[in-house]
């Protein structure tokens, strides 16, 4: 893996790093999502600072790049923060459906007592 490489990788890790840490400071971001973000971090400085992980896995699974095994694992780690994102979106359409047609059926009874 080259230095401009490894440069780059450390770079991002420590600025998203403290990106987060900064953010959880101020109470704009959940724990639970900074985590995530955090072990995120911690991977690419692993990934940067020991780029002998990339260049065995990237052989040991047939990859020709190490470069292209760093982009694959960063793929990957997204799509299943998207994947997680997502699913707690559907959660929150439901129970926010749920309160609307609770809010609702408790305006429909307070108009029929007034009634």
């Amino acid at each position: 893996m080259s230095w401009s490489m490894r440069i780059l990788l450390l770079l991002g890790s420590v600025m998203t790093a403290v990106y987060v840490l900064r953010k959880v400071r101020k109470s704009k971001m959940r724990t639970e999502a900074s985590v995530f973000w955090l072990l995120f971090s911690v991977v690419l400085v692993l990934l940067g600072l020991f780029p002998e992980i990339a260049i065995g896995v990237s052989e040991w699974v047939g990859i020709q790049s190490p470069a292209n095994l760093v982009y694959l694992v960063v793929i990957f780690l997204l799509i299943i923060k998207l994947f997680l994102m997502d699913h707690q979106i559907a959660k929150l359409q439901d129970q926010l459906t749920h309160v609307a047609q609770h809010i609702a059926m408790e305006e429909l009874e307070n108009e029929k007592d007034k009634a």
